[in-house]
């Protein structure tokens, strides 16, 4: 059968066709028939990653086939199998007839042609998705649905064509709020969309073709940036695509409301009445870069004016040749000749001011958004530092700082001159001889759609690729941290690592290799080589046929045979455009960080007592972490709070020590908000010992005398004595004067010493305790908790207990479950009780009464 041009376009993209076999169907609603097939070879290429789809050739009965995408409902990719739904239309196209009388052992061919998958970014995730589409589309929401993580909050609307829409299977996610539209006209879906904030929310959109165009101009009041939509018409309304109305059930639609089906999870609801311009993170560049943007624009402009510039000495030279060979005057190839000069020397003047000019401004922006940068990292809560490694720390302020210095110096001036000399070069040649010029997009065009074929074919292996890279980025560091331990024991540390290695190699093998021949004919099609042969043979054929004369070939000698090259650096260029937006955003997206609120309250504290006034917090605003949770710390007195894993222990303490701010409720210390505490005086009444001991490079010394930079000798070495460290600092090489490193490799337990002597020097009125011992051999533990009673005596006590026998003698025990206090007492009481603490204490294996 016939497949006309689309067929033959995918085949040129690199499509192949299987045969899929029918092996069942079911009707999900008398008008939507869910297909089962098999086929042995599909998933040689195919993947079933969320909203992946094939392209189905159905037959119309009259000699041809017609083209439709359909996305996977499910797959089991090693057995060869999949399902796909199908929407019955009438009247019907050709996808809705074959279905509709569809039986097993029928045969579909279909063509696989890759999709880029659906996947939410582990880090600046969105705040929520936006969903839309209509029955159509259903399998591919379904499909995002399941991905979505439970805490993102889902909105879906779902255009309604039939009454029986309603019936279709829908995916189940605890914050999806489910809104069904009836269409009355192609306005119906858009004018639906709730008015609010949709600041930093994805949309992905996939209704009919005329409610999309509706939707992009609504998207557009929302101001949703592109790089947060993903909108594509799944079909268009017409006679053979969709149910045409009779006036009574238009009627009948007008007259219906939306109707909205709650979450199982509900949120705390907008309360913006109108359609409000959002603020996007992925805009963040804009906002970051608006200062600069006349300078750029202007930027812009000179370089096209001095690419031009670089240029006309060519076209010179051209001149030149033409000249000598018509025997013209010496006095006019003198001329030409330094007319040539001139503008090269002009053109070098005019770039090297413009670099000048923007290095000027760049050190003047650069200057400034690092003292922004800077005094932004001084006033962030800590929580923010604890959520990432030093390491994107240190990219953030140096790394993105020069992707902007390129962009700014370098970036656009080169895109500009990218695109520019190119499209002047074919303008001019062209105009000198248009037949010619023509055949120099023979080797473009082939460039052009040889690399469209591979993009093609690598749209999900690109995700894929990424994700391999950040894996094996974490297993390598992984193994060569426990390097001693493999050289010994070896084990299956060393073949995993050597496992996941070879399949990265074997990925990277079976996405590269079937590229080999495609990448070695566009590196042969751009070389300057393959132009000069090109214009050498279409130019004799020209000459000899008396369609031009030799010096008409001389453009094309001197400016044709670069043509491909320049075409590339307009990749380049661009390329360095991306990453600079790219750190642009990252440092905007910084510089918006809400920072630690600061109460104007000169209220001082009076004491040492803690007060949990009503305190609830989470990470996510909607998602509460901790739920109205009371309680009160009394001086001289230790506080233990225990709990399953996730329970909040945790983040109370961290909210204590104003890691995050609250969401409601309060804090305070001695009858004082810890939010009008400016931070040093917070820290004067804090002291932290956290499970992993945090140390600084310098001396043992300086590490003590962290908190108390002026603390003497004397004082340093009493308070390792009172820490049970004194006599290891004296076995290492300086002593106190020892730089901790490689000459001074400390263990667990003596590390964790080590900080406790500092928050003894420290002297805070308030301590906080998280599992300090966890970590320690049964001797360090020893002398760990005997250098924490030292430390805890008369001071506020607050204990992170992951181990309860830790706490028995505790003077209160909390106990939280699921972020709320769910009991306190003492562990006595608490055991007596029979509640969640007992639960706890007997699923450590601790028998009832015994300490």
């Amino acid at each position: 059968m016939s497949r006309g041009f689309n067929g033959a376009l995918m085949r040129a993209f690199g499509a192949n066709d299987h045969t899929a076999t029918v092996t069942a169907v079911h009707d999900l609603t008398p008008h939507c028939r869910r297909i089962s097939f098999h086929s042995s070879t599909l998933f040689d290429e195919a993947e079933g990653f969320p909203t992946a789809f094939v392209r189905g050739w159905f037959p119309d009965g009259k000699g041809k086939e017609f083209q439709r995408a359909y996305t996977f409902s499910s797959t089991d990719a090693d057995a060869g199998e999949f399902t796909m739904d199908f929407v019955l239309h009438e009247p019907a196209g050709p996808a809705s007839q074959w279905a509709s009388a569809a039986q097993p052992g029928d045969e579909l061919a279909i063509m696989w042609m890759s999709a880029v998958p659906f996947e939410v970014p582990d880090e600046n995730r969105p705040s929520g998705y936006l969903l839309i589409g209509d029955s159509a589309s259903l399998p591919a929401l379904n499909s995002v649905v399941e991905t979505i993580p439970d805490d993102i909050p889902v909105e879906l609307y779902l255009e309604q064509h039939d009454g029986l829409d309603r019936d279709l299977p829908l995916a189940r996610h605890p914050r999806m709020r489910v809104h069904w539209v009836p269409r009355v006209d192609v306005e119906s879906l858009a004018a639906a969309l709730e008015d609010r904030d949709w600041s930093n929310w994805k949309a992905w959109a996939c209704p009919e073709t005329g409610s999309l165009k509706e939707l992009r101009k609504r998207f557009k009041e929302f101001g949703f940036p592109r790089a947060e939509l993903h909108v594509q018409a799944y079909w268009a309304q017409g006679k053979a695509m969709g149910k045409e109305r009779d006036p009574a059930e238009l009627e009948a639609l007008a007259a219906a409301q939306v109707e909205t089906i709650e979450p199982e999870i509900v949120a705390a609801a907008s309360t913006t009445p109108t359609a409000v311009q959002g603020q996007w993170r992925a805009a963040g560049a804009g906002r970051l870069l608006a200062p600069l943007k006349r300078t750029l624009i202007v930027a812009g402009v000179l370089q096209a004016v001095v690419t031009l510039l670089q240029l006309a000495p060519y076209v010179l030279l051209v001149e030149l040749g033409r000249r000598l060979l018509t025997d013209a005057p010496e006095d006019q190839l003198w001329s030409i000749g330094i007319l040539a000069l001139v503008l090269l020397g002009v053109s070098l003047a005019l770039e090297a001011a413009l670099m000048l000019w923007l290095h000027s401004v760049d050190a003047r922006f650069s200057r400034d958004l690092r003292r922004r940068l800077i005094g932004k990292l001084a006033r962030l809560p800590l929580g923010w530092f604890t959520a990432r490694n030093s390491g994107s720390i240190k990219s953030l302020v140096t790394d993105n700082t020069l992707s902007l210095h390129y962009l700014v110096t370098h970036a656009i001036v080169d895109a500009v001159a990218a695109v520019v000399a190119p499209v002047a070069v074919l303008v001019y040649l062209f105009v000198c001889d248009w037949r010619i010029a023509l055949f120099l997009f023979i080797p473009v065009l082939t460039y052009i759609v040889t690399m469209w074929r591979m993009m093609a074919q690598s749209g999900s292996k690109i995700p894929q690729a990424q994700s391999w890279v950040e894996r094996m980025n974490g297993e390598a560091a992984g193994y060569l941290d426990a390097q001693p331990v493999i050289r010994v024991f070896g084990g299956e540390m060393a073949s995993s690592f050597r496992r996941n290695l070879d399949a990265y190699i074997s990925f990277l093998d079976g996405w590269q290799r079937p590229f080999i021949k495609a990448k070695t004919v566009m590196d042969l099609v751009t070389r300057p080589t393959t132009f000069l042969w090109l214009i050498a043979a279409v130019g004799t054929w020209f000459v000899v046929s008396g369609r031009t004369d030799v010096a008409g070939l001389l453009p094309f000698l001197f400016l044709g045979t670069t043509f491909g090259a320049r075409l590339l650096g307009i990749g380049y260029g661009l390329s360095g455009i991306r990453a600079g937006t790219v750190a642009a955003r990252d440092i905007q997206d910084v510089l918006e960080e809400p920072e630690l609120a600061e109460l104007d309250d000169d209220t001082a504290p009076a004491g040492a007592e803690v007060v949990f006034d009503g305190v609830t917090f989470g990470y996510r605003r909607d998602i509460p972490v901790l739920q109205d949770v009371s309680l009160t710390l009394r001086p001289g007195t230790v506080t233990a709070l225990v709990g399953p894993s996730g329970s909040g222990k945790t983040t109370l303490a961290a909210l204590l020590a104003r890691f995050h701010d609250v969401d409601a409720g309060a804090i305070r210390i001695g009858g004082a908000d810890i939010r009008s505490m400016p931070t040093d005086d917070l820290y004067r009444h804090l002291g932290y010992v956290l499970q992993q001991s945090q140390l600084v490079a310098g001396t043992v010394a300086e590490n003590i005398a962290l908190a108390v930079p002026d603390a003497t000798p004397e004082q340093i070495e009493n308070a390792a004595r009172a820490a049970n460290i004194h006599e290891r600092i004296e076995r290492l090489p300086h002593g106190y004067d020892t730089v901790l490193g490689a000459d001074a490799a400390l263990s667990g337990g003596e590390r964790q010493r080590l900080t406790i002597a500092r928050a003894i020097l420290a002297d805070a009125p308030i301590l906080v305790l998280d599992e300090a011992t966890a970590f320690a051999d049964p001797e360090s533990e020893y002398l760990v908790q005997q250098s924490l009673s030292r430390l805890a005596a008369d001071r506020t006590v607050l204990v992170i207990a992951h181990r309860l026998h830790t706490i028995t003698d505790a003077d209160a025990i909390v106990v939280l479950d699921g972020g709320r206090v769910v009991e306190t007492g003492t562990h006595d009481e608490l055991l007596a009780g029979g509640g969640r603490y007992r639960d706890l204490w007997e699923s450590a294996g601790h028998k009832a009464g015994v300490k």
